[in-house]
């Protein structure tokens, strides 16, 4: 009986060993991870949508196209000027076991719509909902403040939070230990990597077995992580990692983003930005076609206006400014700098379109007017506490994007770069009224024709250095399968890896 007993015991030990060896780990490299760990309200740019979409799921989902799709939502009907009904997916559980009913959507509207939420960024992208309340299991109504034809679209930016869970850990504590009904639970967080495993009772369970995801700021760390083999997906890269990471034998993949990316103006900050010819002379002294075709390989397009072509609004009658240095000296001349300024510009390095070359072409470009661009380099998760704090900059512009994504509209990125931002850097005021009477519209194609003027005027008014619109460039191993993405949104449970 010992004899056998010990023969078992190695049968099962070998059959776990076997089982430990056919797990499937993703290991994917970003650039940073959000400062605030898991909490789904507090931010809703990178580098947490690195995260968040292993975790959370939201109401509704928009595609890069710009189409509307259900999501934990699987209808929605506009029963009122303010009032809308929306049907919730049957038997979705959080990965804590509680179930995804009316409930749970009213608990997480409750808390955006509370003092608590104030300076968390999904209350402020959602600001038009005033209420909910539950009219059954799976069906909650939401009310908005005054009509907003494109909430379907909004709502997928509603991050849907397990109500027992938060209410027994507060915000907090929901960071630390953060509970969706995505495909992925955290099993660990530290300041490096995140580590997570499959939630196969997930609505849409995991190919994988586990999700590693690491902070690796330095670009050059990525890449040769992906060609030792220790990373399976390297996230924004530089169009001159192509041919190293495909003579290894591994992909690279370009993805068309949700934004644009710009050199933010801070005019609150620099009384010498307020001047709209100084604004205007900085976009003609930077050559984008060149930056374009010699260091993005053409794959990166100058921008046309402060919206991408994939969201709704977009104007396509507007072009890329031109590249005129000379009209750039003059207009510099007329608003009393006769011999150029000089002034601090923070950003992040090592993205795609963000990249310290690209920075130090631009700066060599604003040199020929006789504008001298000091470039100092900051974390990611810096710039996203800089924008949520009101003496956050030192410097008086800052490398951005004027983003849409999760929803697609233009309008987005001017809850950020308008008057509306609680810490302003660019506030026009004269066009604000604009901007309100779009924010209010009460059919889609009224809300889209006020975008419009609001753009165009944007256009005039240069706010920022438009520089081009977003691409994502990943390397992903030969190993693993298609990493399709939503600009920087990852749709992680449609990713396969082979052993």
């Amino acid at each position: 009986m010992p004899f056998l007993r010990r023969v078992l015991l190695s049968l099962l030990m070998c059959l776990a060993a076997r089982s430990a060896a056919a797990e499937t780990t993703l290991n994917v490299a970003v650039v940073g991870l959000p400062r605030v760990q898991g909490h789904p309200y507090a931010v809703s740019n990178l580098p947490a949508i690195y995260v968040f979409t292993a975790i959370y799921d939201a109401l509704t989902f928009v595609d890069n196209d710009g189409s509307l799709k259900p999501w934990l939502a699987t209808s929605w009907t506009q029963t009122g000027d303010l009032t809308w009904e929306f049907t919730l997916r049957p038997n979705v559980m959080f990965s804590n076991g509680e179930p995804l009913d009316a409930e749970a959507v009213v608990a997480s509207i409750d808390y955006l719509t509370s003092p608590a939420a104030r300076s968390d960024t999904s209350a402020a992208e959602l600001s038009s909902i005033v209420g909910a309340r539950v009219l059954g299991p799976l069906t909650v109504e939401i009310t908005t403040g005054s009509p907003n034809p494109i909430l379907p679209r909004e709502v997928s930016a509603l991050r849907v939070i397990a109500p027992r869970h938060w209410a027994a850990v507060g915000p907090g504590g929901y960071a630390r230990d953060p509970v969706g009904t995505g495909p992925f639970q955290v099993e660990r967080w530290t300041a490096a990597r995140v580590d997570l495993k499959a939630y196969r009772q997930s609505w849409r369970p995991p190919k994988l077995d586990r999700l590693t995801i690491r902070a690796l700021p330095e670009m050059t760390a990525r890449v040769q992580g992906l060609i030792s083999g220790q990373i399976d997906v390297a996230l924004a890269l530089r169009v001159e990692d192509k041919d190293v990471i495909e003579a290894a034998g591994h992909r690279f993949q370009a993805d068309p983003g949700t934004g644009v990316f710009v050199i933010a103006l801070n005019a609150e900050r620099d009384e010498r930005l307020r001047d709209v010819r100084v604004r205007e002379a900085l976009n003609l002294a930077v050559d984008r076609e060149r930056i374009s075709q010699v260091m993005l390989g053409g794959l990166v397009h100058p921008a046309s206006q402060f919206t991408p072509p994939n969201a709704n609004g977009y104007d396509p009658m507007l072009k890329p400014y031109p590249y005129d240095p000379d009209r750039a000296r003059a207009m510099l001349t007329e608003a009393g700098y006769p011999d150029g300024f000089s002034f601090v510009f923070e950003g992040v390095m090592g993205g795609a379109v963000s990249d310290s070359a690209l920075f130090q072409q631009i700066a060599s470009d604003l040199a020929k007017v006789g504008v001298t661009m000091e470039i100092r380099p900051i974390m990611l998760s810096q710039l996203s506490a800089n924008m949520h704090s009101p003496s956050g900059w030192t410097g008086s512009a800052f490398g951005v994007d004027y983003g849409t994504a999760p929803s697609l509209d233009s309008l987005r990125a001017l809850k950020q770069h308008s008057c509306l931002h609680i810490y302003k850097w660019f506030c026009d005021a004269e066009g604000f009224p604009v901007l309100e009477a779009a924010l209010a519209a009460h059919t889609e194609d009224e809300r889209v024709s006020l975008t419009k003027q609001v753009f165009r005027r944007y256009y005039d008014l240069y706010p920022a250095i438009l520089l081009w619109d977003i691409v994502y460039f990943e390397g992903v191993r030969k190993e693993v399968g298609d990493v399709p993405a939503v600009g920087s949104w990852i749709v992680y449970d449609q990713i396969e890896k082979k052993q």
